[in-house]
């Protein structure tokens, strides 16, 4: 029996963003199939967590063997101090073979084989969108973690192609464990939660994101504009945290060409974001830079058109037929209009397509590969 613990110190609730859902996601993947076929029955998984994980998680709380720190992961730095200290005294007295840092950093004192997970390399490759203290830190922590690990996973062949080529990793070291999204687990269908009155029964485009500069709020708004002004009953929908283009998306719709017509909530309870998902014309996904793109999966699994931009990893997720240049505006206005323009049966097929697409990042699959991931660790027969 192979003893695996799983680092999830880094995983604060509500506040990391789709790392959370991608990982959370993973972990009832395995949970699944470790109980559907016994395929895992070499494998005893448990999970180092904060406090309040068994109450936004109540099912892994269930199904796994909980590891509790006596925090909240509020204070941050006393949660770092944690995963240096307490986590390796933990591990050390739980002797597990195989230990997943599943936040993308391995702490210095590290006891076991190791499996580091790297859901992108953003700080590294985008850091004008990090502030110097974290830019530094990932600087200073992803090249030594990712040589300290005995198996890297990441969520796309693209992230794979940045560790390889910018942390220097043996490719052999490197698997791909796609994301899976499951059903909506936040809210009763048969009772939707209310749409904000603005929206009044317009149609809308929907983009859930955080505003980051990578995130090119700029090019869907631009687009839009063009849109909008011969679609006069259309609302943009913007979702999502503020981060360092929040002011410029605020000055941009207040401009004349748009004023009115852009609905930005910041964070929304998960309840109605899958009211506005459900609702939604399309969802817009214009991102240059994902390093797996669960916003493009999300909306094909509940049937929701989209069109994503054709870079970083969205193209390993999105169908090639949705996919449109990431700067070209008026390539955007024109995708847009295209999915508005459909008819019944040409919408629906395009529904049937992105199901389908979804349909191949499935349970299993993230399961698979996240278990071979451990077994190899245990195994320790990798290239360094």
């Amino acid at each position: 029996m192979t003893r695996v613990l799983v680092n999830l110190l880094w995983l604060v609730p509500g506040v990391v963003g789709g790392s959370e859902e991608s990982t959370t996601d993973a972990l009832r993947a395995v949970a699944d199939v470790l109980d559907r076929d016994g395929s895992g029955g070499d494998l005893d998984i448990h999970l180092a967590v904060l406090e309040q994980f068994a109450h936004a998680h109540p099912d892994l709380a269930e199904r796994y063997d909980l590891v509790v720190a006596d925090q909240d992961g509020r204070d941050k730095r006393r949660r770092v101090w944690a995963e240096q200290t307490w986590l390796a005294a933990r591990t050390r007295a739980l002797r597990p073979q195989v230990v997943h840092h599943a936040g993308g950093v391995v702490p210095f004192v590290h006891p076991g084989r190791t499996v580091l997970t790297i859901h992108d390399l953003q700080p590294l490759d985008l850091p004008h969108n990090f502030r110097p203290a974290k830019r530094n830190y990932i600087r200073l922590m992803a090249a030594r973690s990712a040589r300290a690990a005995d198996i890297v996973t990441v969520p796309s062949r693209f992230t794979r192609e940045r560790v390889v080529e910018r942390l220097r990793v043996a490719p052999a070291r490197v698997e791909v464990v796609p994301w899976w999204v499951s059903p909506p687990r936040h809210q009763d269908t048969s009772e939707p939660f209310p749409l904000p009155p603005m929206l009044g029964g317009d149609r809308f485009v929907l983009y859930p994101a955080i505003t980051y500069p990578h995130k090119r709020h700029d090019v869907l708004l631009d687009a839009f504009a063009l849109v909008a002004a011969r679609h006069p009953r259309l609302r943009l929908v913007l979702t999502g945290g503020a981060a360092a283009s929040e002011s410029a998306v605020q000055t941009r719709i207040r401009r004349p060409d748009l004023d009115g017509r852009v609905l930005r909530t910041g964070r929304v309870p998960a309840a109605q974001l899958e009211s506005l998902f459900a609702a939604a014309a399309l969802v817009a996904v214009p991102s240059d830079y994902e390093g797996f793109g669960l916003p493009v999966l999300e909306a094909m699994v509940r049937g929701v058109p989209v069109v994503a931009a054709a870079a970083g990893s969205l193209p390993e997720v999105a169908r090639p037929e949705d996919l449109v240049p990431a700067e070209d505006v008026a390539a955007w206005a024109a995708a847009i209009e295209a999915v508005l323009a459909e008819s019944t049966d040409a919408r629906n097929a395009r529904i049937a397509g992105g199901r389908e697409r979804a349909a191949q990042f499935g349970p299993e699959r993230t399961a698979a590969a996240l278990l071979t991931a451990y077994r190899r660790a245990a195994a320790a027969r990798v290239p360094t």
